[in-house]
């Protein structure tokens, strides 16, 4: 009974700390580390939309491994992933294991680097439909873990949708990008590296990476996923 207990206290620990968290990066962190404390590796806590015109009300956040969101995004893995197929039809947890992996996720040997995971359809009115998937490399996880996260995700979901509108008030400072920041980041957003942009623009190696980097810091963004992420929410790139 204790073990029970423990998954359950964590849990409401979250749901406090999400009721409370003013920004999605410290929503994030408090989610993750509950996440970690259950045995999964990271989250990701998406709108089923179509993530080249993500429009306003849409999220995306996400925590740990930052190539699996990376690689996600960049490969358009949401247009062709079973699992979040599934889960826009359905109410209740989907659990997946390296049988059914989330699409092209694998690592350097052609291994699914994916082998366990949680996905839970979030379906709200007035909201997009949504899923929150936690994953990890093995599924010995104790079956009050997955109920903890089922628990969790309504509510990260939820203050995930709150942040996002509150960050976007019209009385926030303005981000502007530059024309070339935002042609760069719209061509990161393609999948494309410095050098593949530096040939498209006719522009040196150095100086997309620089475009790029300034587009990072005027989103205070900390990846270019997220900078992308970033600028599709607010509308700067489509």
């Amino acid at each position: 009974m204790k073990h029970n207990l423990e998954h359950f206290e964590k849990a409401m620990a979250f749901i406090d700390a999400s009721k409370s968290a003013t920004s999605i990066d410290a929503l994030s962190a408090a989610f993750q580390e509950v996440n970690t404390s259950l045995g999964f590796d990271h989250f990701a806590c998406l709108s089923s939309v179509e993530f080249g015109a993500m429009p306003e009300g849409a999220v995306f956040l996400s925590g740990g491994a930052s190539e699996w969101s990376d690689i996600y995004l960049e490969e358009h893995f949401g247009r062709t992933d079973r699992v979040l197929q599934i889960s826009l039809r359905e109410n209740m947890p989907v659990r997946w294991d390296k049988e059914n992996p989330l699409v092209g996720l694998a690592d350097a040997s052609g291994e699914p680097s994916v082998l366990f995971g949680i996905t839970v359809p979030i379906h709200m009115i007035g909201s997009f439909p949504g899923t929150v998937n936690v994953v990890g490399r093995t599924n010995e996880i104790a079956p009050e873990a997955e109920y903890a996260v089922q628990l969790m995700s309504v509510y990260l979901h939820d203050a995930a949708l709150r942040l996002a509108k509150e960050e976007d008030k019209p009385m926030r400072p303005a981000i502007r990008l530059t024309p070339r920041e935002r042609e760069c980041l719209q061509w990161v957003a393609a999948g494309k590296t410095d050098w593949e942009i530096a040939a498209i623009l006719s522009l040196s190696e150095r100086t997309v990476h620089n475009h790029i980097e300034g587009a990072k810091s005027k989103l205070e963004a900390t990846s270019r996923v997220q900078a992308v992420v970033k600028a599709f929410l607010r509308n700067l790139i489509y």
